[in-house]
């Protein structure tokens, strides 16, 4: 296959040559470059960047950074490709071809201007053909640190070269510009959005600034896991919201976050995160649930050489496992409960060398799947759904299909045990538009196999002020538990 790529020989960025890069790679095949006139970038776009670098201390963003076409050592011209890729957004373009756009315009400059206006990225990608313009897929992109034009821009940046690199597979392995279908996101982008760069930079490094002051007279806002009775039970969705949940209390110098409920005989034992704020990294602690709710203080059960977190306990032939969080060690790993629940070794690694986040297992048409979010390079954890399947616990564990069952900051991340309502399966998702954790959902799974995933959201929730986040719910043994982020001095938190 010859692949023609489209470039603003004006505009050229580094994340581009490695889409050129991950494109040839997945077709096996030959490139070459035509050089077209892609939008106008935003005055000062550049200054702010290098401003960020200056003010955050921090290297300029590696994808951003401005290449010279000489540097894709690609030949110049070429009429005769099986695949046009347009990489500039360009105004002008008579041939059909594949379209990579944040909200109608270059993938950079248009996520600059979402990240401007407080809004995430929407990433197009767009079959054009004669006249005509048909969706391809459409992913909704993190936006981890509003204060940094550039990092929200490269996160783009790391997705629309998975983006590119996945369709390109499916395109050498015989779609068609008319048929070729990725995941989308089917909430509609808001109107595009114009911003000032000096403007925003000048801002957040007035903000960051007051962060960092007000960073040394107290702790930041802490996550709580909060429980009650079990008000729900079976073929019920839960309601949250307006409800009073107790709070499990801390000392005031850690949070505890991530609750997941087990029952060995007749013990009840409710496993959190805690993170301790002298240590900044968290392990992960037990304690006994009675009739009345957790008793005393929860224990360190298992600390490691990285942040641990999201203590997914199951039982399987007798014996309790657990999957930790360890994407600080880029693993998966397994654990076995020695002594439930104060003593556990590790027995398997289930993925090597991969950033998962919050793997959540669910057993679904004589197969184990193992549901978690994926960092790309240059990427976010926070919003590219991957699931992988084995036919053992211990695998070997692959990826279902290639590429994310869909990529959306709003409900791609995992947020508890999935559950049967029904017939029906209901998977707990994170929403983190607009900031980590600030929302939680419940989606109806309506397909899973190597196909493709399709889900049905049923319920979103953002939980009322004071509370600004909520992110993690698990029921279990007569009680249900969340987590939320609320202030210091309370008992009782309604969300």
């Amino acid at each position: 296959m010859h692949v023609l790529f489209l470039i603003d020989s004006t505009d050229l960025r580094r994340w581009q040559a490695e889409a050129i890069t991950g494109v040839l790679a997945a077709t096996g095949g030959s490139g070459a470059i035509a050089t077209v006139a892609g939008p106008p970038p935003a005055s000062l776009l550049d200054f702010c960047l290098a401003f960020e670098a200056l003010a955050f201390r921090r290297p300029l963003n590696e994808p951003l950074a401005r290449l010279s076409p000489s540097a894709l050592d690609l030949p110049i011209g070429d009429e005769d490709a099986d695949l046009v890729i347009d990489l500039a957004a360009a105004t002008e373009a008579p041939r059909d071809r594949l379209l990579i756009s944040v909200n109608g315009t270059g993938v950079a400059a248009g996520a600059a201007d979402a990240i401007m206006a407080g809004e995430e990225p929407f990433l197009d990608l767009i079959a054009v053909t004669g006249d005509k313009q048909r969706l391809v897929g459409r992913w909704r992109i993190a936006v981890e640190d509003r204060r940094q034009l550039g990092a929200g821009m490269s996160i783009t940046t790391g997705r629309a070269i998975e983006m590119l690199t996945l369709a390109a597979g499916h395109r050498a392995g015989g779609a068609t510009l008319h048929d070729l279908t990725l995941p989308r996101v089917e909430t509609a982008p808001p109107p595009r959005r114009s911003g000032s760069p000096g403007r925003f930079a000048a801002t957040t490094f007035a903000r960051s600034l007051a962060n960092r002051l007000e960073r040394l007279v107290r702790n930041p806002p802490n996550w709580a896991v909060a429980w009650r009775t079990d008000e729900t039970g079976d073929d019920a969705l839960p309601t949250i919201a307006g409800r009073p949940w107790r709070r499990l209390a801390d000392d005031g110098e850690r949070f505890y976050a991530d609750p997941f409920l087990v029952r060995q005989g007749d013990r009840t034992v409710l496993l959190v995160e805690e993170f301790p704020f002298a240590t900044q990294k968290g392990i992960i602690s037990a304690v006994d649930v009675g009739i009345d709710g957790p008793v005393g203080t929860p224990r360190p059960v298992i600390e490691g050489h990285c942040h641990l977190s999201y203590p997914f306990v199951f039982e399987e032939d007798g014996a309790l496992y657990m999957i930790p969080e360890t994407s600080g060690q880029r693993q998966v790993q397994l654990w076995r409960a020695v002594e439930f629940p104060d003593r556990w070794e590790q027995v398997a690694v289930l993925i090597d060398n991969i950033d998962l986040g919050d793997a959540t297992l669910l057993q679904a048409n004589g197969r184990r799947h193992l549901f978690g979010t994926v960092r790309p390079h240059w990427g976010s954890s926070w919003d590219g759904l991957a699931i992988f399947t084995a036919e053992t616990l211990t695998g070997p564990w692959v990826p279902l299909f290639a590429g994310p069952a869909k990529v959306d900051v709003a409900s791609a991340r995992p947020a508890g045990r999935m559950f049967s309502l029904g017939e029906s399966i209901i998977r707990p998702f994170q929403d983190s538009a607009g900031g980590y954790g600030a929302g939680l959902g419940f989606a109806r799974i309506d397909r899973l196999d190597a196909g493709g995933y399709a889900e049905t959201a049923l319920v979103a929730l953002r939980p009322a002020p004071p509370l600004s986040g909520l992110h993690t719910y698990n029921r279990g043994a007569g009680f249900e538990v969340i987590d939320v982020i609320a202030g210091g001095g309370t008992d009782v938190v309604v969300p």
